[in-house]
């Protein structure tokens, strides 16, 4: 079975390959989300580790949610409506700024949780 890194590796793959305006190769992604060229390529083979900040990057590039690299993490359709009760009043991008900071959370702590559960070397 893949570990996180590998299947973040393989998202950002394809969400670059199947791109809305063409597929991007991996240094016009770079330039377009300002990280050195082959870093692209060391996360989709899981050599690098990206940060939860750089997966916000791409998730804002691709447009997707930042949970999209995390299969395992499921939505709490009663926490989801609270939330979206409690912030009713909002404009439109305040609120997809909520949503985007509160799924930027969650992925830090599946980020963290996987440092942690990784075997010292």
């Amino acid at each position: 079975m893949a570990n996180i890194y590998e299947q973040i590796g393989q998202k950002i793959r394809e969400l670059r390959l199947a791109y809305p305006k063409g597929a991007l190769s991996q240094d016009a992604l770079a330039a377009k989300i300002d990280v050195v060229g082959n870093t692209v390529s060391r996360w989709e083979t899981g050599t690098y580790k990206p940060t939860a900040e750089d997966l916000d990057k791409l998730a804002r590039f691709f447009n997707v949610p930042i949970t999209v690299f995390f299969p395992d993490l499921q939505g709490d359709t009663a926490r989801v409506e609270m939330l979206a009760s409690a912030t009713g009043g909002l404009d439109p991008h305040d609120f997809e700024e909520v949503i985007r900071y509160a799924e930027f959370r969650k992925a830090r702590k599946a980020l963290d949780g996987a440092k942690r559960a990784r075997p010292k070397r």
